[in-house]
């Protein structure tokens, strides 16, 4: 008998003004890497020239989660454009300078902050 395990995430995807925004809720961790492999694809990353991952109500991410999203900057690299994340929470913000990832993403603190950033500037909250 297989058993059947609830992943303790949620992803929630919407549009505003010219941004794909991309909500994850919850634990990113291999668990949800490998059963979502193209968790942040689809056709909706072609329609809007910016994409913002919300971060603020993940409670864990590993190395798997941070996997991820590089591919999903990378993507969007290709294609001359930038990932934005919202990070409020100071251990994700730890893991992101841990990582050197705070040289790769723009990470901005507030929704609001993302959204109203569009020359590219990232404000990466203190410490």
């Amino acid at each position: 008998m297989s058993e059947q395990y609830e992943l303790p995430y949620a992803i929630r995807r919407w549009t505003f003004d010219r941004f794909l925004i991309i909500e994850l809720h919850g634990e990113i961790d291999i668990l949800v890497a490998a059963a979502n492999s193209d968790l942040l694809a689809g056709q909706d990353l072609d329609r809007q020239p910016d994409v913002v991952v919300d971060l603020t109500a993940v409670t864990f991410i590993d190395c798997s989660g941070l996997g991820v999203l590089c591919q999903l900057a990378n993507r969007l690299r290709r294609r001359g454009r930038l990932l934005r994340l919202v990070v409020a929470d100071s251990f994700t913000l730890k893991v992101l300078r841990a990582t050197r990832l705070t040289e790769v993403f723009l990470i901005h603190d507030s929704l609001s902050a993302a959204l109203s950033h569009s020359d590219g500037a990232a404000e990466v909250p203190a410490s």
